[in-house]
This record gives C-alpha cells, structure tokens and sequence, in this order.
C-alpha cells in the first residue's frame, strides 16, 4: 500500500488500529475508510486467494523449505514462481480483455472470433475445476453488490462487457467443460476497488503468503528434502569427441 502511494506521488498512510485487514489494506491505499459492501470484497478476496493445495507456487515454497532455506527464502520462491504468465497474473489479463472489447455489443463478435482461432479466453478454464469454480460464485456475488453502488461510468461498462463475455463463453464452450475461473471475476472486483492492474498479481502473493507459510509449516515439521528422479532416455555408447576436434 505505502510503495503504491510513493510511486503514485503521495504520502504513504500509517495503519489504523482500529480497523481490520482488510480494511486497513483499503484506507492506506486509498486513503479513505471502506464502507461495508468495500470491507467485506476486500476481506473475501483476501480469504478466498490465501490458500488452494498444490499449485505451482506453493511447490516451489515448500522444495526451497525442505533444503532447510528459512521462510524468506520459501515465500521468495512462491512469488517468482507466481510472477510467471502462466500462474500469476491471469486476471491482469482478464481485465486487459475486458478493456480490448471495448463495448459490451461487441462481444459476441469478439469471442466467436476467439472460438474459432482457438486463441485463449482469459478467465475461463481451469486445471483442477471442470465446473464453474466455487471461487469465482463468491467473487461475482460481491462484484454485484458493488456494482450496485457504483457510479463511475466506466467501471460499469467494464462489468457489462464482463458479464457479456461470461454469457456467450459459457454458451460456446461449456459443453466442452470450459467455465469461468476465480480470475475472472476477481479482475472486476480488484477493478472496482480501485487497483491498478499491475498490482492484482501483487494482491494474490499478499493473500497466497499465508497458505505457502502454512504448507512450508506442515512439510518441515517432518521433513524430508524434496528431490525427484529423473530417467535419462537420450543416445548411449557415444564416443567422446576432445574438444579441439569439435
């Protein structure tokens, strides 16, 4: 919050003890207390992306724990881990979509076009949820109640382009078990609540640091260093060639 204010020109907000979490993440943003519909977004969002098993990041947490590196090392794992397109930073581009359509009625056009060049709709599928993910239920619920006192003209045409593209995908694709993702809504709600885009993947390691903490708990309780086999299957019997005859 305070690096987001120093980078933004302003002065950074010391945290009020009277307020929770997640609305003391929103008041030093912004510098303004959250009303409830705000607070409560805030703190789902939070719970909702602290923990979610064995994903890429929270692996690489606990390899770095199980050599015995402290927790600085493990969290600096998970978040290099995170900072790869294809684990963090989905819903920056679920937002950068929502941005490119431009106008909830050219969305059918726009994702039929998609469908057919078999291009990637960010947000939808997921490698674990063949449904629609029980996450992004939660999110969208709280992207509504939101919306419902939201003035910005924009932030509302990036909810009905939202809602539109979650219409026509669904019509095209669930068949295929293709569904919205907890990125998905999650790209609107950050939106709404006034986070700069290239914070979003930021807000995920804030929230993930305490289930890549607890994982890396668990594991070193009874520790076992993490170190897979792997199977040479290349050529055999080559000759050694010296180095000046290369």
């Amino acid at each position: 919050a305070s690096f987001y204010r120093i980078r933004e020109g302003l002065e950074p907000i010391e945290p009020n003890p009277s307020l929770s979490h997640a609305e003391n993440f929103y008041y030093m943003l912004h510098g303004e207390r959250p009303n409830e519909t705000i607070a409560k977004a805030m703190d789902a969002n939070f719970i909702i992306y602290a923990e979610h098993g064995y994903n890429a990041s929270a692996f690489a947490a606990m390899v770095t724990a199980s050599t015995l590196a402290d927790m600085y090392g493990a969290v600096t794992s998970g978040i290099a881990t995170l900072r790869g397109p294809l684990h963090g930073g989905a819903n920056e581009k679920a937002l950068e979509m929502f941005m490119e359509v431009g106008d909830p009625e050219k969305v059918e056009e726009f994702i039929k076009g998609k469908v057919e060049r078999k291009e990637r709709i960010m947000g939808f599928g997921h490698r674990v949820y063949k449904t629609y993910d029980p996450r992004a239920k939660i999110l969208k619920k709280m992207v509504e109640d939101l919306i419902a006192q939201e003035k910005d003209p924009e932030k509302i045409k990036i909810y009905e382009i939202a809602k539109r593209i979650e219409e026509v995908t669904i019509s095209l694709l669930s068949s295929k078990r293709v569904w919205p993702n907890v990125d998905y809504w999650d790209a609107v709600l950050l939106y709404l609540l006034g986070l700069p885009k290239d914070f979003f993947t930021v807000f995920f390691a804030l929230s993930r640091i305490a289930g890549w903490s607890a994982h890396v708990l668990e594991y070193v309780a009874e520790n076992r260093i993490i170190r897979p086999r792997a199977l040479y299957v290349g050529p055999k019997e080559l000759k050694y060639v010296p180095l000046e005859e290369r």
